[in-house]
Parts: C-alpha cells; structure tokens; sequence
C-alpha cells in the first residue's frame, strides 16, 4: 500500500473549515488527525517537512469524502 500527504479540510462544526496535512491512503482511507512533521534526527526532520511540503502542490482533498474539494490548489 502507498501513502502521500495531502492538505485536507474538515468542517470545524459551525465556525467553518479547518486545514491540515494528513497520511492519505486513498481508497483504504487517511489519518483522523493531522500529522506534524518529526524525525529522530534534524535531518529526518528536514526530510519529513519536505514530504509535507509536497502537498500543498496537490488539490485540497474533503477531510469527510476523500475527494478533491471545489476550488483550487492551496
């Protein structure tokens, strides 16, 4: 199974949206929580924030339906 990061917004009840970057498995689903970048070392740190980084050239995806919501890319 592969695995990306992808910037999602989820509805914050009735105050609106809220973004996050979150492990998203497609068809097998994503993380119920956003993710924050980490690693064991600065440099496994840099590498993980890249990956992150790497969403916001993606389309928003639903946090609720995994789909790409309307409008453009972050």
């Amino acid at each position: 199974m592969t695995w990306q990061y992808r910037v999602m917004r989820r509805r914050l009840g009735d105050v609106g949206y809220g973004y996050g970057i979150y492990e998203f498995y497609g068809i097998d689903g994503w993380t119920k929580d956003a993710m924050v970048p980490y690693g064991e070392t600065i440099a496994e740190l840099k590498r993980d924030y890249a990956y992150m980084a790497e969403a916001f050239r993606l389309p928003v995806l639903d946090w609720k339906t995994g789909k790409p919501t309307k409008g453009k890319k972050p």
